[in-house]
C-alpha cells in the first residue's frame, strides 16, 4: 500500500456547528492534508452536512458514544490501516490557522509528538454556523505546554506567565504533557505508544498518553508558531455538566492509580481536587447543586473502588438528564470542568475533561 501523507481526525459529538467551522478551516488552510470526520454516535446530521459541502472529506460513524478515547481511537485505526505517515487528532470545537498543520508536521518527524499553541475562541467568532473563523475572539492563551502539579501530581496547563518566554521565542520547545485537543505524531509513534486508553473514556486520557509516550522515549514538543483556536468546554452543557464532574473525579483517581510512581498522589487528589467539589458547589451554586454534586462524586468513588471504567453508568446518565431538565445554575468560571490540562490561565486550575469531545 502506498504511504499517504497526513490525516487529521476530527471527532464530533452533538457539535455540528463547531465541526463544520473546524473542517472549513482545515479545507481552506491546509488543502494538502486529508480530513476524517468521526461522529461519535450523535446522529445529528453532521456527516451528511460535511459530505454535502466537501465531498472529498471522509466521514465515519461509530454508532455509539465511545468517548473521546474510543472515538479518536476509531479514527486513528482507520488512518493507520490506510497507510498515513502522519496522524493528528483534533477537537471539533477548534479552528486551525493557515499553515499550522504544516508547522506541526515539520516538527513531528521521528520519535516526537507535538501540540500547537492553543488560544481561546470566543463565542460567535466563527462567523456563523457554517463559516470559517476570523481573527476575532482570541481572548487568552489556553495551552502552551503542561506538567504535573507539584501539590498532588494533577496534570495542568502552564500559565500564560510560565509560558511567556517560550511563546515569545517562537521556537518549538519540550514539554511534559501534550493536550488531546490537538496531537500530531508519526504513524510509528502512534503504533509504539498505542492509542488512548479507553478506560478513561473522557478526561485524563491525553495526560496518560503523554506519560506513556515519554516512558517510551518519545519527545513531547509544543510548536508556538502553529496556532489553533479552541472554544473551551463547548460540550459541557446540560447533562454533560454533571457527567463531566463524574469523569473528572473517577479518572483523576484512575490516573493516580496508574501513575503513582510518577509523583501522582491519590490521597492528594482526593483531598484537594475531588472531595471539595460538593462543598464548592453548595457554596457557589446553592444546596441543590451541592447535593447533586455529592451524588455524582460518590458515584465516581464507587466506580473507582469497583475498578469500573469506560462510559458512566446509564443510571447516572439518566439522572443527570433529569437534573438538567429541571435546570441548573451556571458553574462559576473558575470551577468549570475543562480539558485535560486546562488548568492554566487562573493558575494551576486542575485538569478537567476534554469536552465530550467524544
Amino acid at each position: 500500500m502506498a504511504e499517504r501523507a497526513h490525516l487529521v481526525v476530527v471527532l464530533s459529538w452533538h457539535g455540528r456547528r463547531d465541526t463544520l467551522a473546524c473542517v472549513a478551516s482545515l479545507v481552506d488552510g491546509a488543502p494538502g492534508t486529508d480530513v476524517l470526520v468521526v461522529d461519535n454516535g450523535s446522529e445529528d446530521g453532521v456527516l451528511e452536512a460535511v459530505r454535502d459541502r466537501w465531498p472529498h472529506v471522509v466521514t465515519l460513524q461509530t454508532g455509539d458514544n465511545l468517548g473521546f478515547a474510543g472515538g479518536m481511537n476509531r479514527g486513528l485505526a482507520w488512518g493507520l490501516e490506510r497507510g498515513y505517515a502522519l496522524l493528528t487528532v483534533l477537537n471539533n470545537d477548534t479552528v486551525v490557522a493557515p499553515g499550522a498543520l504544516d508547522l506541526l508536521a515539520a516538527s513531528a518527524a521521528g520519535r516526537v509528538a507535538v501540540s500547537p499553541r492553543i488560544v481561546r475562541l470566543a463565542p460567535g467568532a466563527d462567523g456563523g454556523p457554517d463559516g470559517a473563523a476570523g481573527d476575532a475572539g482570541d481572548a487568552a492563551l489556553w495551552f502552551a505546554g503542561g506538567s504535573l502539579d507539584a501539590l498532588d501530581g494533577l496534570p495542568r496547563h502552564r500559565t500564560a506567565a510560565e509560558a511567556a518566554a517560550d511563546v515569545a521565542a517562537g521556537r518549538p520547545f519540550t514539554t511534559d504533557l501534550l493536550t488531546g485537543c490537538c496531537v500530531c505524531a508519526s504513524a510509528g509513534t502512534w503504533r509504539e505508544v498505542g492509542p488512548f486508553d479507553p478506560r478513561f473514556f473522557l478526561n485524563f486520557e491525553d495526560s496518560d498518553w503523554s506519560l506513556r509516550a515519554r516512558r517510551a522515549g518519545v519527545r513531547l514538543v509544543v510548536v508556538p508558531r502553529a496556532v489553533v483556536r479552541h472554544r473551551v468546554s463547548a460540550s459541557f452543557v446540560g447533562p454533560a455538566s454533571y457527567l463531566g464532574t463524574f469523569y473528572y473525579a473517577r479518572n483523576a483517581l484512575l490516573f493516580a492509580r496508574r501513575w503513582r510512581g510518577a509523583g501522582v498522589s491519590r490521597r492528594g487528589l482526593l483531598r484537594h481536587r475531588v472531595l471539595p467539589r460538593p462543598v464548592r458547589a453548595w457554596r457557589d451554586l446553592g444546596p441543590r447543586e451541592g447535593v447533586r454534586t455529592a451524588v455524582v462524586v460518590a458515584a465516581a468513588l464507587v466506580a473507582h473502588v469497583a475498578r469500573a471504567s469506560g462510559r458512566a453508568p446509564r443510571a447516572l446518565e439518566a439522572l443527570a438528564a433529569a437534573w438538567a431538565a429541571r435546570g441548573r445554575a451556571p458553574a462559576p468560571a473558575g470551577d468549570r470542568v475543562e480539558s485535560a490540562a486546562d488548568r492554566g490561565e487562573k493558575a494551576p486550575v486542575p485538569l478537567g475533561p476534554h469536552p465530550p469531545r467524544g
